[in-house]
């Protein structure tokens, strides 16, 4: 991986309508743009797709281990089955709503899933 160019902050403002373009065109797959003075990295300029995608996995992940804390606390331990929802949720490809719908299903008493 190549380290990233850090861009002067006189360069950033000159440059600045190209900078925001490029991470427009390049959405979620931009590169980021450091910004700095003395080759030392200040901030970071994202593209609204990327910055999306990684506060969203953020958040993700944390709740994901806040109920991982709640279970323990309880003396609980999540199936293979939770756990495999738990990192589809975090990557982004199952919903909070559809991992609630599958661990109510998992854990719904054998009747109540044959009549249902």
């Amino acid at each position: 991986m190549q380290v990233p160019e850090i861009v002067t902050v006189s360069d950033a403002r000159t440059r600045l309508s190209r900078i925001l373009s490029a991470l427009d065109d390049a959405g979620p797959d931009a590169e980021p743009v450091l910004i700095g003075a003395h080759r030392k990295a200040q901030g970071v300029l994202l593209s609204v797709e990327a910055y999306e995608n990684l506060t969203g996995r953020a958040a993700r992940l944390d709740a994901v281990a806040s109920v991982g804390g709640s279970l323990a606390a309880e003396g609980l331990t999540p199936t293979a089955a939770s756990e495999a929802d738990a990192a589809a949720y975090v990557s982004g490809t199952l919903s909070a709503d559809e991992m609630a719908d599958r661990a109510i299903a998992r854990h719904r008493p054998t009747a109540q899933r044959r009549a249902g």
